[in-house]
């Protein structure tokens, strides 16, 4: 069975801020922030749909503020910060990474990485990717980003939205089914918002995507059951059973032993 999944990214879009995103959205089961959009966006999105959100920020930073650029710094409430971590959904079975940001063109926005910091990103997942090889068969199933890969789905002419070389090793090295990304701004339908590369279909997610995730073996994280409590497991139990031990002990017949002196 496919996931049914809703990724946002950079702009809001007023058919998802919309009092009625529930009635025509009622089959998504997790939502992906690809970056740059604000926490009271996502904080609707929690609200609205009743589903888990994870987010990751893009090089504005927008998720930490409600009002814009100047505001206070917030981080989105009942949403999970996939920065740099590797999780497990616990409803969908979905294992899923992210990395934010986009590479360094300024010295102005404070999300920007240099190849070098995204690989250190990178390998300091390394352990617990390879870890859910051995463990689940497969590193992960969705990476999120902000950013592309670079020459995926990016603008190499234009500094500021170029891709990282460093996530186009991550993709051969961890093969997940799925890239979602922002940061491109695809204003323009005639351009394809997929492309696949070294089997991980990446995405283009701006400003909103409905997905289904088709990935195989997928399933819900394992919910630990108590051990059932029976009554040898209280107090009480043990205690109306040591009383019946004592019981039958009592009732049992004595037998003298061919040692004791008779009268």
């Amino acid at each position: 069975m496919p996931v049914h999944a809703l990724a946002v990214s950079d702009e809001i879009d007023q058919r998802i801020y919309s009092a009625t995103l529930w009635q025509r959205m009622p089959d998504v089961e997790v939502v992906f922030s690809c970056g740059d959009l604000p926490a009271r966006y996502l904080e609707f999105i929690v609200d609205a749909l009743d589903k888990p959100v994870y987010y990751v920020l893009g090089n504005h930073a927008e998720e930490l503020t409600r009002g814009g650029d100047w505001g206070k710094r917030y981080r989105p409430q009942g949403c999970v910060d996939l920065c740099g971590k590797v999780v497990r959904d616990p409803g969908s079975g979905l294992i899923l990474a992210g990395l934010p940001g986009s590479p360094k063109y300024n010295e102005a926005e404070p999300e920007q990485y240099t190849e070098a910091e995204m690989m250190w990103k990178i390998l300091a997942m390394t352990p617990r990717l390879l870890w859910n090889r051995y463990r689940h068969g497969r590193a992960l199933d969705v990476l999120v980003s902000h950013a592309p890969p670079r020459d995926v789905n990016d603008q190499p002419e234009d500094p500021a939205h170029r891709g990282f070389v460093a996530m186009r090793r991550f993709l051969r090295w961890f093969r997940p089914a799925y890239q979602l990304h922002g940061h491109i701004h695809l204003y323009d339908r005639s351009r394809s918002a997929r492309t696949t590369f070294e089997g991980t279909e990446v995405i283009n997610v701006f400003p909103y995507q409905e997905l289904d995730l088709h990935v195989p073996a997928v399933e819900p994280a394992p919910v630990p059951v108590p051990a059932p409590v029976t009554a040898t497991t209280t107090a009480a139990g043990r205690l109306r059973t040591a009383t019946r031990d004592m019981a039958q002990r009592e009732a049992e017949p004595v037998t003298k032993s061919p040692l004791e002196s008779h009268p």
